[in-house]
């Protein structure tokens, strides 16, 4: 899959950070838990033009209880028909 450079656009999730310094291989964990937990329809759209869904859900079982809100993990669970993600 052909890995992207992120959108200058989507600086506004990552305040923190040198945005520029992202990589997207090395720092995929922390791209995926921000456009994840704060992104808008253009960044989900993005990160499944970008990462695989196997990643995604990987990431989500893995990490999403304790990097997501709890909110954002229930609608991703759902969104991506993953069970029982959350008890």
């Amino acid at each position: 899959m052909k890995r992207n450079k992120i959108p200058d656009e989507f600086k506004v999730y990552f305040w923190d950070c040198k945005f520029k310094d992202l990589d997207m291989h090395k720092h995929k964990k922390f791209i995926m838990e921000r456009l994840l937990n704060l992104g808008s329809f253009n960044t989900f759209n993005w990160i499944f033009n970008n990462f695989k869904r196997e990643e995604v859900e990987s990431f989500l079982k893995e990490y999403g209880k304790i990097r997501l809100s709890r909110n954002s993990y229930n609608f991703w669970k759902f969104v991506l028909g993953i069970n029982q993600l959350w008890k």
